[in-house]
């Protein structure tokens, strides 16, 4: 950690008093003239701190800056130990924290970034991610089955939902990992995991998110009707830390008790896709149906014409009506 994140570090939790110059010099082992040009640095990065004589220095504000150690106090308490690592542009988040899982790297290691020049999405798609967004990826290591794959998807959606709930934000979840504002996408969600064949385990698991929250003048026309932001549709525009910290809360309590899909109510109750007819895939041949139910694990039960129902577990369902 650098010297500035150490002193940002100790100014979050003097909890809006003073730290002085010579007692910050004595906690970090350097000069006072260190601390100084740190203490610009954090100014030049955005944070407001008032200096007094004879007091030393008070943190007033923090940007919506992605800094790895405020975020990390925002996760104190957590039962996972979470561990923020900031790239400012990144091809992919999920493609980098591959890297780190195969080499080892803790359950808790979370990637984030301003913006993705590779953002992906499901299916092989393109997630286009400006500057401006909320980029992360998560790895966990879980004791779960490999069919426990869908379920922590959509708990993750219902993480995400809750999150913005708290920030006064309605959003509806599309079956299986897309939030919606509005009839249009905001969030995206994708998992991507590694697999123990012999036990038929998760060896670690990615997931992915990446969340619109303001406008993007460059948005591509062929997604102007399908994609928003949040601060379009709402008037809000969230501290980004604030918001990744929330998310990985919900998240973590959401796995915890994956067994007993405490997921599952809020994941039913803020549907887009329930009640709704959908187009979907099976066996590479076009079908529609009723959407009425998700099944424990989030898969989808439709119900056609005649009164058949089928479990949908892969592909996407597309509300027509």
């Amino acid at each position: 950690m650098q010297l500035k994140e150490q002193i940002l570090h100790e100014l979050l939790h003097a909890g809006g008093e003073y730290r002085s110059g010579a007692a910050l010099a004595k906690a970090f082992g350097c000069s006072r003239t260190a601390v100084w040009k740190s203490i610009e640095q954090l100014k030049s990065d955005g944070c407001e701190i008032s200096a007094s004589t004879n007091r030393g220095y008070r943190l007033v504000r923090v940007p919506d800056l992605l800094i790895p150690s405020y975020l990390k106090s925002l996760l104190e308490g957590c039962q996972t130990d979470w561990q923020p690592q900031y790239i400012p542009v990144i091809d992919s988040t999920n493609n980098r924290l591959k890297e780190l899982a195969a080499a080892g790297a803790p359950a808790g290691t979370v990637i984030l970034s301003d913006e993705q020049t590779g953002g992906k999405g499901r299916l092989g798609k393109h997630f286009h991610s400006p500057k401006g967004g909320l980029y992360f990826s998560l790895l966990l290591r879980p004791d779960l089955p490999v069919s426990d794959m869908m379920s922590v998807t959509a708990c993750t959606a219902s993480a995400v939902h809750q999150a913005l709930s708290s920030f006064g934000i309605k959003s509806q979840i599309k079956w299986v990992n897309d939030l919606f504002i509005g009839g249009r996408k905001i969030c995206g969600i994708l998992s991507e995991g590694a697999f123990n064949a012999e036990l038929l385990s998760m060896d670690y698991l990615i997931i992915g998110i990446g969340i619109n929250l303001i406008p993007d003048p460059d948005l591509p026309e062929e997604l102007r009707s399908i994609v928003t932001d949040i601060c379009s549709e709402t008037g809000i525009r969230l501290q980004r830390s604030e918001l990744a910290a929330a998310i990985l809360r919900h998240l973590e309590q959401y796995i915890a008790d994956l067994p007993q899909h405490t997921y599952l109510p809020v994941y039913k109750a803020n549907s887009c896709t329930l009640g709704h007819h959908v187009e979907f895939t099976v066996n590479g041949t076009q079908r529609t149906a009723l959407a009425v139910d998700f099944t424990e694990d989030a898969a989808l039960v439709v119900e056609y014409a005649d009164g058949t129902q089928e479990t949908i577990r892969s592909g996407t369902a597309r509300p027509i009506d």
